[in-house]
């Protein structure tokens, strides 16, 4: 192998073909494999052996009944008469049977499970597997051109091979619901979509309410994007919630699926992506892998059917990125004399060049009222996914772009020092601490309901502290290691209380995992909040059960919900109830809120008034 890159196809590949007529064909294979050959950045030094998945691996994802119907019906002679199982087993319209397709698909998995071996050893950095990524098939069935959903079956192997977490993100039109519920509730596999919304598209899946089942809550994530979101919204989008999930997440290994039928040339979706884009996705994805997982990444092709023109250059520039070989200034020349002519009807049509790796750069325009519509719409379902799947914490740290001035600000106070003698021993309590003291403290390992790493919690709770409605109490050991804090942060910006300049919200009530069970959660919450200035506003606080380290408390999600509640009211905080989407979407969490004692009444009934805006959910 050339490097720390290398990919995981050959031609055995191409036998993964539903025939003439099928969006799905051979053909995206040869088409992609000869551009890169031709460009001059792929050797056959850099290919990954790799052979058909075994039983043992594929039954990790999938049923052993549904294996041996997709055994039966690949036979080459005739196949099973019984048209009642092959539509049982969704094997039947688009996921039409061919002979050797058992194999075929084995193979495909095959390779993407020596992608993820590779790099979960250590042997290779990055691995892309472009014939890969079928993220529909299910337990039981065949769906979406999908017979094995060969990511899924990659990923459970790995994961129970190496001690890993593993960070999935979909980047093809179609939501990833195959690969979601594989491991919706499974709190090593953190699975996230964007895609364009199910409102209009298969599988009609992928709402922002799909966020996992105990202990995986919170760990499925799903952007469903409006129709014509194109470049900026998807990108933004991606700024928005991958980069601050990940950082709370803390993965091992990213494992990303490709998909290219985005584009606007591509006959599926109408999300108008455009190459351009993707390129900037990769170095997106290719910096997160950096930056969080140790370089470790994966990348699979998914989908694409437009095979002249987009399929062959958007794995190019995937592979070039991920690989750090520079792409030729043109497409040789060769390669396109080679190639069949595109449609030239294709309405939608960017009008790139031939020779062109990319699109032209499209001038701005100014935004009509539909466009402002849809990006509102976009805008709305990214702000509601932050509030679901990130901590108020990292949407500080990690801020939507445009975060204006808030009208007042949090009057400022003489820094206040306290105790409290813990079971454990005696502890410092602190408030107003400054980002400098913060950076000279230690924190204790067992701080992780957001991140994992010690060292970026530190500096989690000195960006806070760095924002200029940003408060953070610590309660720390005499030697000076942080084993709680509790942040008071503003709401942010688009949320339900973001316009009111005299609400703030408690971002985190945090105690390490040693020290709990000692009244040190509640100690520490009524020190934060006891100064003056806080009797003229108004503190909120969600309690999300998958960010309150549920998964250590050793409670159901209902307890826990309890002892939160517990932990608010001695700190005079009210439990109340409300329609925002993340507390109703779940009954074990919970909302609660103290107002002042000098909180006017004309802003108690402004504030009552944003509770309920709907149809309150039944109890």
């Amino acid at each position: 192998m050339n490097g720390g890159s290398a990919l995981a196809a050959d031609e055995r590949l191409a036998a993964y073909d539903f025939g003439p007529g099928h969006p799905f064909q051979a053909g995206r294979l040869e088409a992609g494999l000869s551009l890169l050959r031709a460009a001059g950045v792929l050797e056959e030094t850099d290919l990954l052996g790799f052979g058909p998945a075994a039983d043992a691996d594929l039954e990790l994802v999938h049923d052993r009944e549904y294996l041996e119907a997709l055994a039966r019906f690949s036979a080459s002679g005739p196949a099973p008469t019984d048209p009642g199982e092959a539509t049982r087993f969704g094997l039947v319209g688009d996921n039409r049977p061919f002979p050797g397709m058992d194999e075929a698909a084995r193979l495909v998995a095959g390779a993407t499970m020596a992608a993820l071996d590779a790099v979960a050893a250590g042997d290779l950095a990055h691995v892309f597997a472009p014939v890969a990524g079928l993220h529909h098939a299910q337990r039981r069935r065949a769906v979406g051109f999908c017979l094995v959903n060969d990511v899924a079956v990659a990923i459970a192997r790995c994961t129970r091979s190496w001690p890993l977490r593993v960070l999935y993100v979909d980047l093809d039109a179609h939501h990833g619901d195959g690969v979601q519920t594989a491991f919706y509730d499974d709190p090593r596999v953190c699975t996230v979509s964007l895609h364009e919304t199910g409102r209009y598209l298969f599988p009609g899946s992928g709402e922002v309410h799909e966020l996992g089942r105990p202990p995986g809550v919170g760990r499925s994530v799903n952007l469903p994007l409006e129709p014509r979101t194109g470049d900026d919204g998807f990108l933004a989008a991606f700024d928005a919630v991958v980069e601050p999930l990940a950082a709370a997440f803390r993965p091992d290994m990213l494992v990303t699926q490709n998909g290219c039928d985005g584009h606007v040339d591509d006959p599926l979706s109408d999300l108008t992506l455009s190459l351009r884009g993707y390129r900037a996705l990769a170095r997106r994805l290719h910096r997160l892998a950096h930056r969080h997982c140790q370089g470790r990444w994966v990348a699979t092709g998914g989908g694409g059917y437009d095979l002249d023109r987009v399929v062959p250059r958007a794995w190019a520039l995937l592979w070039s990125e991920l690989s750090g070989r520079r792409l030729p200034a043109r497409v040789p020349s060769a390669w396109l004399a080679s190639r069949p002519e595109p449609a030239s009807e294709r309405p939608r049509s960017t009008g790139a060049p031939s020779a062109s790796w990319m699109e032209r750069r499209r001038r701005r325009r100014t935004a009509g009222t539909a466009e402002r519509e849809l990006e509102a719409r976009n805008q709305r379902t990214v702000r509601a996914v932050r509030r679901l799947v990130l901590p108020p914490s990292l949407r500080v740290v990690y801020p939507l772009a445009g975060r204006g001035a808030r009208a007042e600000r949090l009057p400022g106070w003489e820094p206040r020092a306290g105790e409290y003698l813990a079971p454990g021993g005696p502890l410092v309590l602190r408030d107003r601490s400054p980002a400098s003291v913060l950076r000279r403290l230690e924190v204790d390992p067992g701080i992780h309901a957001f991140v994992r790493d010690s060292a970026q919690e530190r500096e989690v709770l000195a960006r806070i502290s760095e924002e200029p409605a940003g408060e953070v109490a610590v309660a720390h050991t005499p030697d000076g290691v942080v084993v709680g804090y509790v942040a008071v942060l503003d709401p942010e910006p688009g949320s339900r209380f973001a316009s009111l300049p005299w609400c703030l919200e408690v971002g985190a009530v945090e105690v390490a995992t040693g020290w709990r069970r000692g009244g040190v959660a509640s100690a520490l919450l009524r020190f934060a909040v006891e100064p003056d200035p806080f009797e003229d506003r108004i503190l909120i606080a969600s309690g999300l059960s998958w960010h309150w380290d549920l998964e250590q408390s050793g409670l159901s999600a209902v307890a826990y919900r309890r002892v939160l509640a517990r932990v608010f009211e001695t700190a005079g905080f009210e439990v109340l109830r409300t329609d925002e989407p993340e507390i109703a979407y779940d009954p074990a969490n919970l909302f609660v809120a103290r107002i002042g004692s000098r909180v006017p009444p004309a802003r108690r009934a402004a504030f009552t008034s944003r509770l309920v805006r709907g149809r309150l959910p039944a109890p």
